[in-house]
Parts: structure tokens; C-alpha cells; sequence
């Protein structure tokens, strides 16, 4: 079973915002189609686009924001199912995780030390730093077995 066309509606892509949204889609389409996915995990990646494909709303806003959730819900399905990722995958992933994971006590420890709570925000871009490494060690083993989808987004 074969990866169904996503179906470009004209009249809904005409900001740039959308069109690249649409374009993204596309390409994460492409990248699937070549791989050797199972039937059941087709099917569910049909269902996602046929529903983009059966948008008969006039708003592009929302017609964008559709897009861009079943890129998403895409991109994760196959990471959760089948452990394939997007190059920088756990990157952007642990960017934020190293923030709120790292970046948070670093602060509370410095404000802390310092006794000056205008010091707690020295810690964000600490632990964005240390979840960026985290994740990159991630997109790098994830790389080494095989695992990354070549497939990068502006």
C-alpha cells in the first residue's frame, strides 16, 4: 500500500506561512514514501491526510494549523511506532526539556547562593545548552543505527 498525494488547495495557500506548512507536509510525505513502512502504519498516515484532503473550510489560518498538527502527529507516530526520526529531532526535543529539566534548579541554585532572585533566569539558557548537547548525543546515536530519516525543515 502506497502513501496517498496531499492535495494542494490554491485558494488556502496563498501566505507564505501556508504554503511552507504545506511544502513541509509534502516533504515529510516524500521521506515516507520511501521508506518500507507496515500497511497498518500507511493506513493511519492515509486517515491524517485524507482529513487535510477533505478541508472544505475557507480559512487558511485554520487550514495551516491543520497542516501543521498532522506533520506533527505524523513525525511522532512514526518515532513512537517505529523509532525512525527527522534529523535534530531529539535536538529541538530536549531544548526545551533542558530548560525545565536543568535550567530551573541551575537558577534556583544561583539565586540561592547569590541571595538575588533576579538571578534565577542565569539558569534557562544553562539548561538549553545541556538539553541541546543531550539531544544532539541523541540525533547522533539515533544517526549511527540507522534511525534518522533524512529529512530537515527550514
Amino acid at each position: 500500500m502506497e502513501i496517498i498525494e496531499l492535495k494542494k488547495n490554491n485558494q488556502l495557500t496563498q501566505k507564505e506561512t501556508t504554503k511552507k506548512a504545506f511544502f513541509n507536509l509534502e516533504k515529510t510525505l516524500v521521506a515516507l514514501r520511501g521508506l518500507d513502512l507496515p500497511e497498518d502504519s500507511v493506513i493511519k498516515i492515509n486517515d491524517k491526510i485524507k482529513l487535510i484532503n477533505s478541508f472544505q473550510e475557507s480559512n487558511e489560518r485554520k487550514y495551516r494549523r491543520k497542516l501543521l498538527i498532522h506533520k506533527s502527529n505524523i513525525i511522532n507516530f512514526i518515532a513512537k511506532e517505529h523509532g525512525l526520526v527527522p534529523e535534530k529531532y531529539y535536538q529541538k526535543q530536549w531544548f526545551a526539556l533542558g530548560m525545565v529539566t536543568f535550567g530551573i534548579p541551575i537558577g534556583m541554585i544561583f539565586s540561592t547562593a547569590i541571595g538575588n532572585t533576579g538571578f534565577l533566569a542565569v539558569g534557562y539558557p544553562l539548561g538549553m545548552l545541556i538539553g541541546s548537547m543531550i539531544g544532539k548525543q541523541k540525533d547522533e546515536k539515533a544517526k549511527k543505527e540507522g534511525k534518522q530519516i533524512s529529512l530537515s525543515f527550514e
